[in-house]
């Protein structure tokens, strides 16, 4: 860790962040972006993007000898000149597909530093804080949502913020919703504070932020009450000011659905920030309550979008507009409203840049998503990055405003590729999403979300696969459930029941009757994975 990491993480370090943030802020909130700025960033964006991942290359790289990806390019034999002829002739992306195959790639494991990057003779000891954009300035401290890890340490500019600001703006203006009162219901971490920055930017100020984990819960780090403080203090002091959190857990929504109906009523049209899995419950719950939500706008980030969660939403008059993103990059993509899967969304391409892996020696889907970051000010220096997702990636003309501003690239049917492991057997996760949402569902009854693995270690470090089913489901036969799942896990390939085999002779799936886990940040995940805690030793 170098020394600026060793700072910003001490106490000190985040002292002088939180007054660095709270000075800045201010004068940040009171400069909204209009809409024609926005358009006209798009543009330039689109129209630069050649130059734009040229000067990445130049600046970032070749620029910086020693660095990762200098040293990638120098194991792969790859010149500056090379890439400046690649990306003249052939374009951005088909320069990355090349420079994919010449090895200049990262793996989200390699990426988030779990494991070395290894390339024949090559060996890097890489962590996350070695990839960081160096043309981003320190504004706002932020992590990924550690669904599946602890957790990567994010540096976010605010000019970062500003062009993710004016990309949901155009987004806004795409759907119609210019007009619409924004309601964020996320956990009072860096995810949201990024969110309300976002939005009080493109001068939209949320009507109302809830939260899905207690914001009075004294168990909550310091850091997350005190840079809520800040963060509202900041925006009290440019004249915006910013709403407090209110709790409303997934298993209580209600608080979030009055607010939606109070919005209707007044004809109002409300749009939810939130993650799929916690508005299927809103859906539910505003459903079993008699509380009318038709007409509410939901911005769904975070988990899958499934054909059966929309629908749950859908049938109560939701309407469902995707987004796919990382915190490492921000907005990936925006929903189509033309869209021809549940979750289809234009790539950014003013941003980012994307290749599928295709036929690869990486080890990677052929379906593999490879993340490359236009923007100088973006948190990261990402050239062809798996961030650990797949999706149906296409040249389509949907005829929507996205395709007419030129953005005619989408993805669709976007999971995680990450697998689910126990006792030497692997299934992919995305062949069990079908099964926890239609197939148990059906037999058993409950919605999408009443069913999850929670995957864990035993006291001896035996495997565990806990399947969680919802109390309100009713009644059930914990041994049928279990022999009905490994039945379905046997169907999904030649070689699947010999797989699921071994898992019941070694006892492998439980039943657990609990409502499903809430991830930290807020998220109702299909695969939730529980990390044993390391034993500490004392000195």
């Amino acid at each position: 860790m170098n020394k600026q990491d060793l700072f910003t993480r001490s106490t000190a370090g985040q002292a002088l962040a939180g007054v660095r943030f709270f000075l800045r802020v201010p004068f940040f909130l009171r400069r909204p972006v209009p809409l024609s700025e926005a358009h006209t960033t798009l543009r330039q964006g689109l129209a630069r993007r050649a130059d734009r991942l040229l000067d990445r290359v130049r600046r970032d790289v070749f620029e910086r000898p020693g660095s990762v990806y200098h040293r990638l390019f120098r194991h792969a034999g790859v010149e500056l000149g090379d890439i400046e002829r690649l990306i003249g002739v052939d374009g951005p992306e088909d320069a990355l597909r090349k420079l994919l195959q010449a090895g200049v790639f990262l793996s989200v494991d390699e990426f988030k530093g779990r494991v070395p990057i290894r390339r024949g003779s090559l060996c890097l000891e890489v962590k996350p804080e070695d990839l960081r954009s160096p043309r981003a300035a320190y504004h706002l401290p932020a992590s990924s949502g550690g669904s599946r890890s602890a957790g990567t340490p994010v540096l976010i500019d605010l000019a970062f913020v500003r062009a993710c600001a004016a990309n949901w703006l155009v987004c806004m203006d795409v759907w119609g919703g210019l007009g619409w009162q924004v309601v964020d219901w996320e956990t009072p971490g860096a995810g949201a504070r990024f969110r309300l920055l976002k939005f009080a930017c493109a001068g939209r100020i949320p009507v109302a932020w809830f939260s899905p984990v207690n914001p009075d819960d004294p168990s909550l780090p310091p850091i997350v009450r005190w840079s809520t403080d800040v963060l509202r203090a900041a925006g009290g002091l440019s004249g915006r000011p910013l709403p407090p959190p209110h709790f409303a857990p997934a298993s209580d929504p209600l608080p979030v659905a009055r607010l939606l109906a109070e919005q209707l009523r007044r004809g109002g049209t409300p749009m939810v920030f939130g993650f799929p899995g916690l508005v299927v419950r809103l859906s539910l719950a505003a459903a079993e309550r008699g509380v009318d939500i038709a007409g509410a706008r939901f911005l769904l980030a975070g988990e899958p979008i499934t054909a059966a969660r929309r629908a749950t939403i859908e049938r109560q008059g939701g309407a469902i507009i995707p987004r796919f993103g990382t915190v490492e990059c921000g907005a990936i993509g925006y929903g189509c409203p033309h869209g021809d899967a549940p979750d289809e969304v234009h790539l950014l391409k003013n941003m980012h840049a994307i290749v599928a892996a295709g036929d690869n020696d990486a080890g990677l889907p052929p379906e593999a998503l490879l993340i490359t970051n236009l923007h100088p000010q973006s948190p990261f220096l990402m050239l062809n990055v798996s961030m650990g997702d797949q999706a149906r990636l296409r040249r389509r003309d949907c005829g929507c405003p996205w395709s007419r501003l030129g953005l005619d690239t989408t993805l669709a049917e976007i999971r995680s590729f990450e697998k689910l492991t126990g006792a030497g057997v692997t299934f992919l996760g995305t062949d069990v999403v079908r099964i926890l949402e239609e197939t148990l569902p059906a037999r058993f009854g409950g919605a999408p979300t009443d069913y999850q693995l929670i995957e864990e270690e035993g006291p001896a470090g035996e495997p565990l696969l806990w399947l969680v089913v919802h109390p309100e489901v009713g009644p059930l036969e914990e041994q049928q459930v279990i022999e009905f799942f490994l039945g379905e896990l046997a169907r999904l390939a030649p070689h699947a029941g010999m797989m699921a085999q071994r898992w019941r002779d070694a006892q492998v799936v439980r039943l657990q009757r609990r409502s499903p886990a809430v991830s930290r940040a807020g998220k109702i995940l299909h695969l939730h994975t529980m990390r044993r805690p390391e034993p500490t030793t004392r000195h």
